[in-house]
């Protein structure tokens, strides 16, 4: 069972699992088999004429490596005999593209025709996909309806094998997604099997990504990112510190997230852990996993939800969490999660904290509360020795001095005056 998406709610459409979404892609369609039985499919790609030009070629291998990235497929470029073939061509009979289901049985099969100006990434991968076994979520071909669209996840939100657009699906991408989705990534998978050597070191998606990907890749605030994310092993980061907009990352598997003004543009497949997610300057909610996640909310007021696990809560300056605009911790648990403030402290050139129940004037005192009564509490900073909170972060759960990550490990720290404040 997919987690519960509530984009889908106002949609007058039934709601599939991501079980009987992969069905609607893959059945009574056959694939291409693994005949040497080592677990990997090899297909052998060929581009028909010279009439495909290197624009093209060049989309249709990023679009073939986006298939290979998340399944057990390996593709070579003319390399003879294969498990199976894929080819490109162009052809004056269509008027857009069209592709061929796999023949693993004789010849042919895994042909795919554009007409002569189509350069589209999604296209091509919609395409490629026939050719490797999927087909289309409703009963359509060539044109669609809305009459044949049977369930709510029938989108490109949710398959680039979808006729339908985000907003069918209670979305907003704000363009086209130029690799496998969610439930083209599920159904390729049942396939060949999940492929977990792709970006198996640590990897970031978003701002400062080396995924060397560009549908995972952003370099201003004006780019939109519109992708699933699939990721072998690592400790892994999403970041979207770039955007100013409000914002919601949910780490978990299954889930949907609003990154960059969009609405459900990002999501994380089946099978797949990311540990850590970056906010922007909005006011953002970060939603953990049961992994051990690092979550910096940035600026503005922000949510967050650990989870599972035993998270750190990261604040990078003081600005990340003012008296003004104050961060909420959703389920602090001491003793098991911590917050991070050595990156505050190095800013303003404070060594360590000095725990105390009022400030005094003294640069790095802190001031924890906690109201026994709401289970509510709050960490106080002052960073400049003016006696008013510089850093100010709301919890829902006791802090004590132990659970804040001050100084780097082996420095001295100061004595303290410390007696937990009650509210």
């Amino acid at each position: 069972m997919r987690p519960k998406d509530p984009y889908v709610s106002h949609v007058n459409k039934r709601a599939f699992d991501e079980q009987q979404s992969v069905t609607q892609l893959t059945q009574h369609v056959l694939t291409w088999q693994d005949r040497n039985r080592n677990n990997v499919t090899e297909i052998s790609y060929s581009f028909y004429n010279s009439g495909f030009n290197e624009a093209q070629k060049h989309e249709a291998r990023r679009s073939i490596e986006s298939w290979a990235d998340v399944a057990n497929l390996e593709f070579h470029e003319n390399g003879g005999p294969a498990e199976g073939r894929l080819t490109f061509g162009i052809s004056p009979f269509i008027a857009r593209a069209q592709g061929t289901y796999p023949n693993p049985y004789g010849h042919g099969g895994g042909e795919t025709l554009y007409n002569r100006g189509m350069v589209s990434r999604v296209v091509m991968t919609h395409e490629i996909g026939h050719a490797l076994g999927l087909r289309h979520p409703g009963n359509y071909d060539g044109r669609a309806r809305e009459g044949q669209r049977v369930y709510a996840q029938d989108s490109t939100a949710h398959t680039v094998m979808s006729y339908f657009g985000d907003r069918s699906s209670g979305k907003e991408l704000g363009a086209k997604p130029k690799a496998p989705m969610m439930d083209d990534i599920a159904a390729i998978q049942k396939h060949y099997g999940a492929n977990y050597q792709t970006r198996k070191e640590d990897n970031t998606y978003g701002f400062n990504s080396n995924t060397r990907r560009d549908y995972y890749t952003l370099k201003s605030a004006q780019d939109r990112f519109v992708a699933c994310i699939w990721d072998g092993a690592g400790n892994d980061t999403l970041d979207f510190s770039g955007y100013r907009s409000n914002q919601t990352l949910n780490l978990k598997a299954g889930a949907f997230s609003d990154v960059g003004g969009l609405q459900g543009n990002l999501s994380i497949a089946r099978g797949c852990i990311i540990e850590n997610a970056i906010g922007g300057s909005g006011d953002d909610a970060l939603i953990g996993n049961a992994a051990n996640n690092r979550l910096t909310g940035g600026g503005g007021a922000d949510r967050l939800r650990g989870g599972g696990g035993a998270d750190t809560f990261v604040y990078n300056h003081a600005s990340d969490s003012t008296p003004d605009q104050s961060d909420t911790l959703m389920d602090f648990t001491s003793g098991t999660d911590k917050i991070d403030v050595c990156g505050a402290l190095q800013q303003a050139n404070v060594p360590a904290l000095i725990f105390t129940s009022a400030f005094s004037g003294k640069a790095g005192e802190s001031v924890l509360a906690y109201d026994e009564q709401t289970g509510r509490g709050s960490v106080s900073i002052d960073l400049t020795g003016d006696r008013h909170a510089d850093l100010l972060i709301n919890t829902h759960g006791r802090v004590n001095p132990e659970d804040l990550v001050q100084a780097k490990p082996g420095a001295p720290l100061p004595r303290s005056s410390y007696r937990l404040r009650k509210l």
